[in-house]
């Protein structure tokens, strides 16, 4: 199935979705982007040529194919022939209510829709849809071009069909998809930021350390471990053999 996933359609060109647009077309996928600001066609071409020579590196591709990226005019003509669409908006749940009900209506009915939320549910999300079965979240990182991590997060009407085929999906783009067993707003990775950046607002608050130690206390301890590890294996080999 995910073979058959060559169109692609992205609704948002700001930053993320810019970045989405850039892996697609890295991995060789057909670009249909459209965004309510119909003058950021030439910022998107701009970042693409700021960009590739990283991503050319990365991904060891020989040139950019600008044939498989259209800017359309409609979200209507973005997402009708697209077998995936992610969509980029504001994130501001009513917007993002509004503009994946209208995808879910223009697309085809099988077509996976995954929005770029970073916190919002997505049970909210698909609720009014068409067909909400093939609604999820697909949260990146910026940049979405070089950062490989996704997580899948499933709504209360997303099915298990949908939510597989969506990993292979990522997996074919060079991404690592983690798949949440269920919705929690924030999901996984920004609440677990969120938890440093609480604490350190508190250290701060309190007179302990300034920005510049706080900083240090990361970057040159636990994230040097913690870009090879997470938590839970570095707490569990630093027993030794015992």
């Amino acid at each position: 199935m995910t073979k058959e996933i060559q169109k692609i359609a992205v609704i948002g060109t700001g930053v993320i979705g810019t970045g989405w647009i850039i892996r697609f077309l890295a991995h060789g996928k057909k670009v249909l982007a459209y965004d309510i600001d119909l003058s950021n066609k030439d910022k998107l071409k701009k970042e693409i040529n700021r960009t590739w020579p990283c991503v050319k590196k990365i991904f060891k591709k020989k040139k950019k194919n600008y044939k498989n990226l259209i800017f359309v005019d409609s979200i209507e003509k973005a997402v009708s022939e697209a077998d995936f669409i992610q969509e980029c908006a504001p994130e501001n749940i009513k917007l993002k209510k509004k503009i994946v009900k209208k995808i879910s209506e223009h697309a085809k009915v099988n077509s996976i829709i995954s929005s770029s939320s970073s916190g919002l549910l997505p049970s909210e999300i698909q609720n009014k849809c068409f067909n909400p079965s093939r609604i999820l979240i697909g949260h990146p990182f910026n940049p979405v071009y070089l950062l490989p991590l996704v997580e899948i997060v499933p709504g209360k009407k997303t099915s298990e069909k949908y939510m597989k085929l969506a990993k292979k999906f990522y997996s074919s783009l060079s991404m690592d998809p983690l798949v949440l067993k269920k919705e929690l707003p924030g999901y996984l990775s920004d609440r677990l930021q969120e938890a440093i950046w609480r604490e350190s607002l508190h250290i701060i608050n309190e007179g302990f350390a300034n920005t510049d130690n706080l900083d240090k206390a990361i970057v040159n301890g636990p994230g040097l471990r913690w870009s090879l590890m997470g938590t839970f294996l570095t707490f569990h080999l630093a027993g030794g053999k015992g």
